[in-house]
């Protein structure tokens, strides 16, 4: 029948479409929310620093599991400081989730979740951060920046335009294959309609090929049976699909969908097809900016132990203690080295004490964030790695690697002591670190596994030169 033949004609251009999206394009929007996450770690950093902003109180308390829209509604401005604290706290929240758990397929990606990262994208309009923008969010952060920029050093507002110029490409991108996306699911939901409502045994096709109507009608009469909750009904989509199938303009609909499922660079996707190897440099600069996932982590990871520090070596405040303050703030005199002996496990279940220098370590820590903010966001850092050779980034890459994996034990280590102090009183003020620790652990693994794929890719080809085979054979 004529109608199943254009639908068998188009699964092979679907299927070509996903493989695209998934491999390509998805991978390029992860890539573009990592680096929009670092201008906004960045910006929520400097407003807080400038007291525009107070920082969120409950931010360590949330748990996100799921796309969350940030309250959009308005405030008054005299309640900037933290209602915009709040609400770019949510906004990067969400953004460490999206970068760090979410998982970017055409599968997760449906239309209802199309459209809710589409909401998400436009909390803030980069495009537009105008002062007499209508998004509360918006004005007020274009007040904050633009009071930050007043009397501010060169670097401050180059950062705050780097930030804010890299974030509005970031969304422009995103949005652009999100929207190109949603259209390939509209695709996708007539094809699986039609398998599903096609073939079940109670069509009857006889009657619904009489008409768009009756095809209409006939869908509509087995939907809830045949689908039922896995997929809302869009009465739009079935229109579609009846006036492709049975419309007297069914050919200019049909060369719709075809268009639709053109692959807009296909000279690139037929040349990536024809040579069949990877750019090394390019596979080792991906693992590279996967460290800049590890940046945030560490930075909550920082607070905390910060926080914690300070409650293990808080004094009493009496006369004596006062006093010695005055004297050393007077004179100068550097406070007494804070060491702490922890536990550390090793990788083999051996157990050995160590002593840590806590302000070097929150100072190792926060050199850390540096760095891997900078990858994140593609900037000097990035651009310095990327100019080295490719001996010079695997040896970089062990490096942090290696120092990551020190650090996380260092912190287990730490996160155990403090959760065991003898003191109730304290104890009741700890941070606990589990939820840092194991998005840390997920973030070291990702960026291991993506390294060892390199060096097996490396001395795949090394082995292949030697027996004299190209890789174009």
């Amino acid at each position: 029948m004529e109608v199943e033949e254009f639908y068998q004609s188009i699964e092979p251009l679907l299927r070509q479409k996903q493989e695209w999206f998934n491999n390509e394009k998805l991978q390029e929007v992860l890539s573009e929310y990592r680096i929009l996450h670092a201008c906004i770690h960045n910006l929520n950093e400097l407003l807080i620093k400038k007291s525009l902003i107070h920082a969120d109180p409950y931010r360590l308390d949330k748990r996100i599991s799921d796309i969350v829209i940030p309250d959009t509604s308005p405030f008054p401005d005299t309640d900037t400081a933290n209602q915009l604290g709040s609400r770019f706290s949510d906004y990067e929240l969400m953004l460490d989730f999206l970068c760090t758990y979410y998982s970017f397929t055409v599968d997760s990606l449906n239309i209802p979740k199309i459209k809710k990262l589409l909401d998400f994208n436009a909390v803030v309009d980069w495009k537009n951060l105008y002062s007499n923008s209508s998004s509360s969010i918006t004005r007020t952060l274009s007040n904050c920046l633009s009071s930050v920029r007043q009397n501010a050093p060169s670097v401050i507002i180059s950062m705050i335009n780097d930030c804010t110029g890299k974030s509005a490409a970031a969304v422009e991108k995103i949005n652009a294959i999100l929207n190109e996306l949603g259209l390939f699911q509209r695709e996708l939901y007539k094809v699986e309609l039609r398998h599903d409502v096609f073939n079940h045994p109670e069509f009857n096709k006889q009657k619904a090929f009489t008409s768009p109507e009756e095809e209409v009608a006939e869908i509509k009469r087995l939907f809830g049976k045949v689908i039922g909750k896995r997929k809302p009904c869009y009465s739009e989509l079935l229109q579609e699909l009846a006036n492709e199938d049975l419309g007297a303009d069914k050919e200019k609909y049909r060369q719709a969908v075809l268009k639709r499922l053109e692959i807009k660079n296909v000279a690139q996707v037929a040349k990536k097809k024809k040579s069949n190897t990877p750019n090394s440099k390019k596979i080792i600069m991906d693992t590279v900016f996967c460290l800049g996932a590890i940046g945030p982590t560490l930075q909550q990871i920082y607070s905390k132990l910060t926080e914690n520090f300070d409650v293990y070596y808080a004094k009493k405040k009496n006369f004596m203690t006062l006093l010695g303050q005055a004297f050393r703030l007077a004179f100068k005199i550097p406070e007494k080295e804070r060491v702490c002996e922890v536990n550390i496990v090793d990788s083999q279940g051996i157990s050995r004490s160590q002593k840590i220098n806590v302000n070097e370590e929150l100072k190792a820590i926060q050199q850390k964030v540096r760095i891997y903010s900078g990858i994140a966001s593609k900037g000097s850092e990035y651009s310095k790695i990327e100019n080295s050779d490719e001996t010079a980034i695997l040896n970089f890459l062990n490096k942090q690697v290696s120092e990551c994996q020190s650090t996380f034990s260092k912190v287990n280590a730490l996160d155990v002591f403090f959760k065991s102090l003898k003191d109730p009183l304290k104890r009741v003020k700890i941070k606990g670190m589990s939820l840092e620790l194991s998005t840390l652990r997920a973030s070291i693994i990702n960026v291991n596994k993506k390294r060892s794929e390199y060096v097996s890719y490396k001395e795949e080809t090394e082995q292949m030169k030697k027996l004299g085979i190209s890789d174009n054979d």
